[in-house]
């Protein structure tokens, strides 16, 4: 692996952690889907770093899956509503006023969909870069 795909895959595994130690406490559960979606976003640039392909200035968890898709022939356990909700988390979670749902920040239980959502999406993206299938669709 690349050292520039692990410092991608490090990055996203603190903030898995840091949503892991936050997720017990409901006053911070907009942190903790923030986390979240980092974890996401830097586990797809992993992905696209070993790939040898541009690490783009994006968030967008849909058009960073669609990129690993396609280019790298990577096929993650992310559904369409899964994605929908870490695309919404970006901005939703980070400012006030704005709130993840239309009653405000996000419940602990919300929080914690999206931690299994980061849990299992890292693994997978760490298991696709252990098992060398990324240099094989090069």
């Amino acid at each position: 692996m690349k050292r520039a795909t692990r410092a991608w895959l490090e990055l996203a595994a603190k903030d898995l952690t840091a949503a892991q130690a936050l997720a017990a406490d409901e006053y911070v559960a907009n942190i903790v889907v923030f986390h979240c979606q980092q974890c996401v976003e830097k586990a797809l640039k992993a992905v696209l770093e070993e790939s040898d392909l541009d690490v783009p200035r994006i968030h967008g968890i849909h058009r960073l899956n669609a990129m690993v898709q396609s280019e790298a022939s990577c096929f993650l356990p992310l559904s369409e509503e899964e994605m929908d909700m870490l695309d919404d988390a970006y901005i939703d979670v980070r400012y006030p006023g704005v709130g993840l749902l239309p009653s405000g920040f996000p419940s602990k239980h919300e929080a914690e969909q999206f931690l299994q959502v980061a849990e299992r999406t890292y693994q997978a993206v760490k298991a696709f870069l252990l098992s060398g299938k990324n240099a094989q669709a090069q």
